[in-house]
């Protein structure tokens, strides 16, 4: 995520340049899913301890060889030259060659490879494609001949890699079996962390705009992109309700109501918000929303896997 800055920083130690290139605390959006996901199944079925780890690892990978493409190929188009990353931008900042970030790239995806390689081999077909599916999603995002990105979609992008198949995929390892429950809090999710990027997006507008990388949110007026934040923030508290509505038993799920007060605000802070500094706090509140959200529907679903086995 990137941030306006005069002065580069001093170079920090190698493991800290390779822990900010990779963006470490942005993994919550590819770790949370997972959470989730195993709870609901572990509420509905039950869970594969083992597997669960290794997704984790499989999906932490992944994220970390999509972040340091990002660098990789924003860099070749030029869009982040303009400006100083907060927690990626090592090639911008001369911490890191485009060479070690290629291997870096490629290090990061068979990690995610080995990790997954157990899981593909266990469960089939259906998980062999998901795998080549989000490493796909992660490498074309912004590489490769038509970056998904640079073309407007990386919302729907995120919405479905990191939402409803990362859910889903999940679910289907520890279950062998999909229903209407995982691709609706998959949904939820996804919707969040789409809000993650669009957030991003808004404060990159205009040096998005004049880099010929097309986002909804420069394609259309500042006032749309204000709309569309709010509903990305609105729709999951329907489909949380829908999978209250759709299983009482489920009512913990009601704890989310706790994360609803920062969601209110993001949605009132938005359209005011004009400065970087505003816009960074946005998105960083923003990314906060989404972790806090999908712990509480983890939590939520523990709990009524607990009360579920005490009342049996």
């Amino acid at each position: 995520m990137r941030a306006t800055a005069s002065v580069s920083p001093p170079r920090p130690s190698p493991v800290k340049v390779w822990f900010l290139a990779i963006r470490f605390f942005s993994f919550t959006t590819s770790t949370v899913p997972v959470l989730a996901a195993s709870a609901l199944a572990l509420y509905e079925d039950s869970i594969d301890p083992i597997a669960l780890v290794l997704m984790l690892i499989a999906s932490m990978a992944t994220h970390a060889g999509c972040n340091l493409a990002n660098d990789y190929y924003d860099d070749q188009t030029g869009v982040d030259r303009k400006q100083v990353v907060g927690q990626g931008g090592a090639l911008q900042r001369g911490w890191l060659t485009r060479r070690e970030l290629g291997i870096g790239i490629v290090v990061s995806f068979a990690v995610a490879l080995l990790a997954a390689l157990p899981i593909m081999i266990d469960v089939g077909r259906p998980i062999i494609l998901l795998a080549i599916a989000s490493v796909a999603a992660a490498f074309f995002y912004t590489g490769g001949p038509f970056p998904l990105a640079y073309w407007a979609l990386g919302e729907i992008t995120v919405f479905l890699a990191m939402g409803v198949g990362m859910v889903a995929g999940t679910y289907y390892v520890h279950t062998g079996d999909v229903s209407l429950e995982p691709v609706l809090l998959g949904s939820s999710i996804g919707l969040m962390a789409a809000a993650i990027l669009h957030a991003n997006n808004i404060r990159d507008r205009d040096v998005d705009r004049a880099h010929h990388k097309r986002t909804l949110a420069n394609l259309f007026s500042r006032g749309f992109a204000d709309r569309e934040f709010i509903v990305l923030l609105f729709v999951p508290w329907i489909l949380v309700a829908a999978l209250i509505a759709r299983d009482p038993i489920s009512w913990p799920l009601a704890v989310t109501v706790a994360a609803l007060p920062r969601t209110v605000a993001l949605m009132r802070a938005v359209a005011p918000a004009r400065t970087v500094p505003e816009l960074n706090r946005i998105l960083r509140q923003s990314a906060g929303l989404h972790m806090r959200f999908g712990l509480l529907i983890t939590a939520g679903y523990l709990t009524a896997a607990i009360l579920d086995r005490w009342s049996s």
